[in-house]
């Protein structure tokens, strides 16, 4: 099973009226991964009380469509991905426990021990993970690392892209610009290549 803890950074130095509209806009982006992507997720996305999102999902898909999200809102992440055991205690993903949640965070402490690296994620495999845990995990980092080279408007065109399949017109309608535009900004982005990618890795 994969474990996954998404450190909100700097969440907890904004004000509280600020703080309560990230909580929903949050909570919102994981209504969303759990209605999309509910066959994959192994319990509900959580946002725990201490500003850090919490999946246990079988694959890729919801992980890295939760981060695209996170991403188009300019909030800055750090992940700690875990595999191993679960002990599924309630329907809430910070309800479960178990080795792959005790993984995630260790990978996610030793990122924030590295203070003079720049690195946003990290992972700590258990020995009997399997090759799919172990290709989930590194595809999400991967496409992470990609996303992160993104601007916003970058991010959102390249959203409508390859999750909502839009065609570049229907992008332009929906943003409110011109076709040219979408075509000129996706076409200095790896969004394309990652539709293929994507595709490739469902067959």
């Amino acid at each position: 099973m994969i474990a996954v803890i998404v450190d909100i950074v700097a969440s907890r130095d904004v004000d509280v009226r600020v703080r309560r509209k990230l909580d929903k806009k949050i909570r919102g982006l994981l209504d969303q991964v759990y209605e999309r992507f509910k066959d994959y997720c192994v319990a509900i996305p959580a946002l725990t009380q201490g500003d850090s999102i919490e999946l246990l999902v079988s694959s890729w898909h919801p992980i890295v469509f939760l981060f695209h999200k996170l991403l188009m809102e300019d909030l800055k992440i750090r992940v700690g991905f875990g595999t191993g055991e679960i002990i599924i205690q309630k329907e809430d993903a910070d309800e479960c426990d178990g080795p792959a949640f005790w993984n995630a965070r260790e990978a996610l402490d030793e990122i924030k021990r590295m203070k003079y690296m720049n690195r946003s994620a990290g992972f700590n495999f258990d020995k009997n993970t399997s090759n799919n845990e172990n290709n989930a995990v590194v595809n999400s980092i991967l496409f992470l690392t990609t996303l992160h080279g993104l601007s916003t408007t970058q991010l959102q065109y390249c959203f409508y892209y390859i999750w909502e399949k839009k065609r570049i017109s229907e992008i332009a309608q929906i943003t409110k610009t011109s076709k040219g535009n979408v075509s000129k900004t996706l076409s200095k982005t790896p969004c394309y290549l990652l539709g293929k990618v994507m595709t490739f890795l469902d067959q």
